[in-house]
């Protein structure tokens, strides 16, 4: 990125610490080349905003009406996917004869309806994180499976400028979604900014497997699915929350 702002990453300082509740999965990696970061991206659905429950709640309710029962095991499957690939998914599950665009834009209202009476819940310390690394500063790229207009919506909702993002790529606009690294290699791309220097802020365990196919840092923050045995090795740390994330990251650059 030429002469401009950047963060080192020591692997050897300890930044990442074990949490209590992922101690039996957390690993750290050592002695590796300190990291140059030069931008930061986000997911955005469970690590930006608490959608996935929402969402979970609204296939479980769309879906009854059509007569299907949508368990917990089921929608942990189709999280991070895009649509495409839930559809897909979803039919492996219940049959071809799952309708799944009826379903599928019943559920949207469902989330529709709740955000409008309720406004999207922003996850703790995501503001005070993005400030951190504006103040770095470094630029920050937003990469999630959802739909642009559902981006769109959601940050409208929350307040946040689309402006903030110097980048912003959508499920509708990859070829391939999570776990391949397209949709962060889009987002390397229109930043200007090799994949080697993006950081990937990832709930998920298939964005973890995406942002490292794509020669990034990821760093895992859990939702609603814990972090499997093989997220523990991709992932350079994984942290409670956003608050940890800023702290053990980004605290040594005054923020």
């Amino acid at each position: 990125m030429g002469g401009g702002s950047f963060l080192i990453l020591d692997y050897n300082r300890g930044v990442c610490r074990r949490p209590a509740a992922l101690r039996h999965v957390m690993t750290l990696y050592k002695n590796i080349t300190p990291a140059r970061i030069n931008a930061v991206i986000f997911d955005m659905d469970g690590l930006m905003f608490d959608t996935e429950r929402i969402a979970q709640q609204a296939w479980q309710q769309a879906a009854r009406e059509y007569g299907y029962e949508f368990p917990v095991e089921t929608y942990a499957g189709i999280i991070g996917l895009t649509m495409p690939d839930v559809q897909e998914y979803v039919h492996q599950v219940f049959g071809s004869d799952f309708p799944f665009q009826e379903v599928y834009l019943l559920k949207q209202a469902y989330v529709d309806i709740y955000i409008t009476n309720h406004g999207i819940p922003v996850k703790a310390g995501l503001r005070d994180l993005m400030d951190c690394v504006e103040k770095i500063p470094l630029p920050i790229a937003l990469a999630s499976s959802s739909t642009r207009e559902v981006v769109l919506r959601n940050l409208h909702a929350a307040g946040l400028d689309r402006d903030r993002f110097a980048a912003i790529v959508a499920g509708d606009e990859i070829t391939n979604g999570k776990p391949a690294p397209d949709i962060f290699l889009a987002a390397s791309d229109r930043l200007s900014i090799p994949p080697s220097g993006c950081l990937v802020l990832e709930d998920s365990n298939i964005g973890i497997q995406a942002a490292h196919a794509a020669g990034m840092l990821p760093v895992m923050v859990p939702d609603m699915k814990p972090p499997t045995a093989e997220t523990a090795v991709l992932a350079f740390c994984i942290l409670t929350d956003l608050h940890a994330v800023r702290q053990e990251l980004f605290s040594a650059n005054g923020c």
